[in-house]
């Protein structure tokens, strides 16, 4: 995966650092192993975790209009990352893990800054005056 800034840069610094570290774990995957695709996951959740967590408070902070369906989505990806690591104790299961990080992740990063995150970053900027 790629942090393309014609398309993966809000000008928001908080939201940037925080999808720059994204990509950054991501692309730490030493080898093809399950075992690494298991161990990169699990440093993803835990970063996607406390980015969420961030960026929820901004959204509170801030009244965003859109909370509900932005932390909605948040929860959701969440959970999906969480059955997919448990789910990794099977040859079937690691295969699906597999297929998910090379797979599922980016398309998901993309379209959710895309759309939820470069919303966001704009009700940001307009409240901050950035």
């Amino acid at each position: 995966m790629k942090f393309d800034d014609s398309k993966h840069l809000l000008n928001f610094e908080e939201m940037d650092s925080y999808h720059k570290d994204f990509v950054n774990i991501y692309n730490s995957l030493e080898n093809d192993s399950s075992e690494a695709y298991k161990n990169v996951m699990l440093k993803i959740l835990e970063q996607t975790r406390l980015h969420f967590c961030n960026e929820e408070e901004l959204m509170q902070k801030y009244n965003y209009p859109r909370l509900k369906e932005h932390s909605d989505e948040h929860k959701k990806v969440l959970y999906e990352m969480e059955y997919f690591i448990n789910g990794a104790n099977t040859k079937i299961g690691r295969n699906i893990l597999k297929s998910y990080f090379l797979e599922g992740l980016p398309n998901w990063f993309d379209t959710h800054l895309l759309s939820m995150d470069s919303d966001l970053s704009s009700f940001l900027k307009e409240k901050t005056n950035l």
